[in-house]
């Protein structure tokens, strides 16, 4: 599926999303990524670590450490506070769901969180300077690789920085309009740029990077 393909998600219908011109190329580019599963796993007392090894056909053998992800093919497992991570990737979440249950089972607790989240790539030559402006957090101190829940914008969300100019979010749904207003309004001095664009199509364009170490 290419960008014109993909349909904006249910939580941003009525929005705004042509983007902001600017005199030259658009410092913020935001992608609007569809057709994202995102399954939170709960391993039980004392299981992490049998957990992180179970998760071999999804291409994973540990769980990241506090504050980190990683990523194999299409899936990416990505730490989410406390003892909950996430699993995410575009294929169906129904399936997607089944097999990792298997997997974990007598492991972990395994949960769909459904369409509750959208997800947004933020990139561009302004892009740090457009998270600073919400992000409670002190961006130099997130290396590409690490992931946060943090507070930006009035909103509480998971964020993952990919490469130094960057970052994919992680957005409550209820949240995402209000979210995407200040996006627009913040991004307007350095120009925006919004795509939208199926999670599989991403898989398509780019190699998938190495899994990182704990």
């Amino acid at each position: 599926m290419c960008a014109a393909e993909a349909r904006s998600p249910f939580c941003l219908e009525g929005l705004d999303l042509t983007g902001i011109p600017a005199a030259g190329p658009a410092g913020v580019e935001a992608r609007i990524v569809t057709g994202t599963a995102v399954l939170r796993i709960m391993p039980f007392h004392g299981q992490a670590a049998a957990a992180g090894a179970a998760l071999a056909p999804f291409g994973f053998t540990t769980l990241p450490a506090m504050g980190r992800f990683a990523e194999e093919g299409e899936n990416r497992l990505a730490w989410a506070a406390g003892n909950c991570w996430h699993l995410i990737s575009p294929r169906p979440a129904p399936a997607l769901e089944q097999e990792l249950k298997q997997a974990l089972a007598g492991l972990a607790a395994v949960s769909s969180a459904g369409g509750g989240f959208l997800r947004l790539q933020i990139s561009g030559t302004a892009a740090c300077a457009l998270m600073a402006k919400g992000c409670v957090l002190d961006l130099d101190r997130i290396e590409p690789g690490r992931s946060a829940v943090s507070l930006m914008a009035h909103t509480k969300l998971h964020l993952h920085r990919r490469a130094d100019m960057g970052f994919d979010l992680l957005i409550p749904a209820s949240h995402a309009a209000s979210f995407w207003e200040w996006l627009a309004m913040s991004a307007a001095e350095f120009g925006l740029a919004v795509q939208t664009t199926a999670a599989a199509a991403l898989e398509d364009r780019a190699p998938a990077p190495a899994a990182l170490s704990a």
